[in-house]
């Protein structure tokens, strides 16, 4: 009996090596020297370090991005808080499918939902995009930063 498929199944594929993009080197570079005039002197000024390969760390950089260019940013925090003596999570407030920054740039406001791989928008993530657009604003659908710069230029315009 031949089993090689089984072999087969066992092995993983060796994962791609994360290459950081330059634009993010960019950001940590501005985002270092705008610390040190911050705190001129201070040799406690700890260099940030940005990635793009996860949503949180994909957010983290935006948000620091937006906040260097003056702009205003805030995430949305639409889990819920965890409630210890209901033993469940309670709504945090905000309503479902909305995006992960909302983010106000020349007077615009842009919504700006994270995706990583191969994620989809959600059912209600897409009535909160159609509703944001419809009202004047602007949606964004960021895989990575170079993603995100791209299309921040083009409503810098």
């Amino acid at each position: 009996m031949n089993l090689d498929f089984i072999d087969a199944v066992k092995k993983k594929q060796p994962k791609t090596r994360y290459v950081k993009p330059q634009s993010l080197k960019e950001l940590e570079t501005l985002n270092f020297k705008a610390k040190q005039e911050k705190y001129p002197g201070n040799p406690a000024v700890i260099k940030p370090s940005y990635r793009d390969d996860s949503a949180n760390e994909l957010t983290k950089a935006i948000v620091a991005w937006l906040k260097l260019n003056h702009f205003f940013a805030a995430r949305i925090n639409t889990t819920g808080l965890f409630d210890p003596r209901l033993g469940k999570y309670r709504p945090s407030g905000a309503r479902k499918g909305m995006a992960d920054l909302t983010a106000i740039v020349n007077g615009k406001h842009i919504s700006i939902e994270i995706k990583i791989g191969h994620d989809k928008l959600r059912p209600d993530q897409l009535r909160v995009r159609d509703e944001v657009e419809a009202a004047g604003g602007r949606y964004l659908i960021v895989r990575g930063f170079d993603d995100f710069l791209e299309q921040i230029q083009d409503i810098q315009k």
